[in-house]
């Protein structure tokens, strides 16, 4: 069960019930103790429900569960990223091996992708639905979900992203800096971004012209590891960057 909709289904069985214990909830979603003990943890830091002695309750001023609060990075540029997306995907061939990353430009690419027989990894929330949905072979990336981020985080995931090996990786940014490279404002992206760099044949970062000439606070990759894929011309003076346009 993919972590979001397992909040989401104790979510909604405490509103039907107003209280589970924790040998009910493991029974109904046929999950181990140290499982529900984590998930009830992680639900009640974001005020989903009330833990009380031996189980559960529900919060009777629950806020609504909002599986992506980042609608506006989605749609920003929009247009920009639907170009980008359509070159990217064309990049991918049949049977390959590739990663998808949690950005918005890279969800955009799920809906142009024709090659068969691929497998993609992804640590992107609301990219797994529809690479799914299209008949993709899909993994997930273990660990907890940062639904406001749209991001699936853990401890293990750069173990398990060092021993895969992918055909293509594609990548978002936060900027683009001549002196910093490829930059990003959240660590534990750029150490994922790091891992997923080393493990790839080719990687292509998908940026739009707002993220050219922009220095976030940590740097996960160097012009040379990786082709930029934009929508059109930028100024930009770095003659080591690759650029497709």
């Amino acid at each position: 069960m993919i972590l979001v909709d397992r909040w989401i289904d104790i979510s909604e069985y405490l509103k039907e019930k107003k209280y589970a214990s924790m040998e009910e909830l493991m029974q109904k979603f046929q999950l181990s103790r140290s499982t529900v003990r984590r998930t009830l943890i992680a639900m009640e830091e974001r005020n989903l429900l009330k833990r009380v002695r031996g189980g559960a309750e529900v919060v009777e001023d629950e806020v609504p569960l909002k599986i992506v609060d980042c609608e506006n990075i989605f749609n920003t540029n929009k247009e920009a990223k639907i170009k980008i997306a359509k070159k990217a995907a064309q990049l991918i061939e049949d049977n390959d091996v590739i990663f998808i990353d949690s950005g918005s430009t890279c969800f955009y690419m799920i809906d142009h992708i024709e090659s068969k027989g691929i497998t993609v990894v992804t640590n992107g929330i609301v990219h797994i639905q529809k690479l799914m949905s299209k008949g993709i072979n899909t993994y997930i990336l273990g660990g907890y979900a940062k639904p406001e981020k749209n991001l699936i985080m853990g401890e293990d995931i750069i173990n398990k992203i060092r021993v895969m090996n992918f055909d293509k990786v594609f990548l978002g940014t936060m900027g683009i800096d001549a002196r910093s490279g490829f930059t990003t404002m959240m660590l534990e992206d750029g150490e994922v971004k790091k891992a997923v760099i080393k493990s790839s044949e080719k990687c292509y970062i998908l940026a739009d012209k707002s993220k050219f000439n922009v220095r976030r606070f940590y740097t996960y990759g160097e012009f040379n590891e990786a082709t930029i894929i934009t929508d059109s011309k930028i100024e930009f003076e770095d003659g080591r960057a690759k650029i497709i346009y």
